[in-house]
């Protein structure tokens, strides 16, 4: 079983953490299931792909446990028929797992949600740090960036997002336009805007992470460079718009958007794509081929892949 159709707009890891304050309306009244899993061996690349199975059942924050994985999702959406299928299809083997269930309410969500603030701060050499409010002892580096995650993916924490962090930071970008597809916190178009592009458009498909995005690029400051829009790839009806494009969402949709993807690169731009496993590079490379891209290269970091790929300039 391939488990590559993660979304990171909703998912992963203790990196989605809820922020009843700004969902009053809609959490008011609903209960939530808190589902406790005990992988063995437990590692944090199992708990990941944990994550990501049980994202598309409707689950829709993860948080850690000494023994575990924590998972949370509306009462109504909970089937135990569907997690014990996930179980038993983990692709990964020798791996075990068993789970028990039970109903919290609303409120212990606020808790959760605090306790997780302080979370330690991603720090990539002297160049960029990215934090929550409530973290304590920032290094001083040259981009510091403030990210309140509430419910949306990407704190930095997860591989996918910091490996992309890290390759943003390699990629001059003064004077340039970027466009973040699937932007979560924002975290990704934000730094593009420290790095001194002129011009970051980030588009996230759920309307919630979008203001939660917004509201992130207020915090930091660039929201006069920045533009966050609600949707998907069919927003980008503007041709040759972009030098960089950076998707991080999942090997599916990337496959089938990265036509669009092409379209609205510049000819001598790079196109950066992570929120897929090792094993679906050749599925992900083999595509960009075949759409005209030069391969760049890839790597990988606990067994999460990144993608670069390149728009060559048309010949005479």
């Amino acid at each position: 079983m391939n488990c590559s159709f993660l979304s990171m707009n909703c998912i992963p890891k203790w990196e989605f953490l809820l922020n009843l304050q700004h969902k009053t309306k809609f959490f008011d009244s609903m209960n939530y299931i808190e589902l406790h899993l005990h992988p063995q061996p437990m590692s944090e690349a199992t708990c990941d792909i944990l994550a990501s199975l049980l994202a598309p059942l409707g689950y829709e924050s993860f948080t850690n446990a000494k023994d575990g994985l924590l998972a949370y999702c509306p009462t109504d959406k909970y089937s135990a028929t569907g997690v014990q299928k996930v179980l038993e299809d983990f692709p990964v083997p020798d791996v075990t797992c068993s789970f028990t269930a039970q109903e919290v309410a609303t409120e212990d969500w606020n808790l959760e949600w605090e306790e997780q603030q302080n979370v330690e701060p991603i720090v990539i050499g002297k160049l960029c740090a990215v934090h929550s409010p409530l973290a304590t002892d920032i290094p001083a580096c040259r981009y510091d960036i403030v990210i309140e995650p509430r419910m949306s993916f990407g704190s930095g924490h997860h591989e996918t997002t910091a490996q992309l962090l890290e390759e943003i930071l390699r990629v001059p970008l003064k004077g340039k336009t970027c466009l973040d597809m699937g932007t979560g916190t924002g975290v990704l178009a934000i730094l593009c805007a420290k790095c001194g592009a002129k011009r970051v458009r980030a588009i996230e498909i759920d309307d919630w992470v979008a203001a939660n995005a917004t509201d992130n690029v207020m915090v930091n400051g660039v929201n006069e460079i920045v533009t966050v829009d609600c949707g998907d790839a069919s927003l980008l009806q503007e041709y040759g718009s972009y030098d960089l494009i950076v998707a991080n969402i999942n090997r599916n949709v990337l496959i089938a958007d990265m036509e669009t993807y092409g379209r609205v690169l510049k000819y001598d731009g790079v196109l950066l794509m992570s929120g897929f496993f090792e094993e679906d590079i050749p599925l992900i490379r083999a595509k960009a081929e075949r759409l005209g891209f030069e391969f760049g290269y890839s790597k990988s970091r606990n067994h999460w892949a990144v993608v670069a790929v390149h728009k060559p300039i048309m010949s005479e």
